[in-house]
């Protein structure tokens, strides 16, 4: 079995993850970003963890240079796409069909800020939120286990924030 920790949308100037972030992503064979690390000091951080990862738009063109908007990769067997973002509203069929057009079982992709869990003509889609900048969600990650054929997705919240707010700090005064 192999675990894959997928983060997207970290928008860090700076190496400033949570820590439970950290200790998914030592604790995983290979971690996933689906763009947007926005710096270079921190995409190249990323880099010491076994990697696989895209460029999104808010990167600097360095990374953007390195770094394609497409990859395909294979984890045990199941074929793994990894795309920053589609044309999506509300809906995901588009990416569904990218993952068709990528010849792949599994797309992960950013861009949402938020935890998605979808699937579209067989296809598994899969969007990690974000750790450090959640929108309309709380800081979260998405931890895929590979077990043969077998993919098992978990939802991880990272951080006591909700579109940029300190939870607890807000909760206090309720109740």
């Amino acid at each position: 079995m192999k675990r894959i920790l997928a983060v997207a949308d970290t928008h860090l100037k700076e190496w400033n993850l949570p820590e439970k972030l950290i200790e998914l992503m030592e604790g995983a064979d290979f971690v996933v970003h689906a763009g947007d690390f926005e710096s270079y000091k921190v995409y190249k951080k990323f880099s010491d963890y076994e990697l696989y990862a895209v460029a999104g738009n808010s990167d600097d063109d360095k990374i953007k240079e390195e770094l394609d908007e497409e990859l395909v990769f294979e984890v045990e067997g199941v074929r793994f796409g990894l795309v920053h973002k589609g044309n999506f509203i509300n809906q995901f069929h588009d990416l569904g069909y990218k993952a068709m057009e990528l010849g792949v079982d599994v797309l992960v992709f950013g861009h949402l800020h938020r935890f998605v869990l979808e699937e579209v003509r067989g296809k598994l889609l899969v969007c990690p939120g974000s750790p450090t900048q959640p929108r309309m969600s709380v800081a979260s990650c998405a931890e895929i286990a590979v077990d043969g054929s077998k993919v098992d997705v978990k939802y991880h919240v990272v951080q006591p924030l909700f579109c940029g707010m300190d939870v607890y700090e807000k909760l206090e005064g309720c109740g």
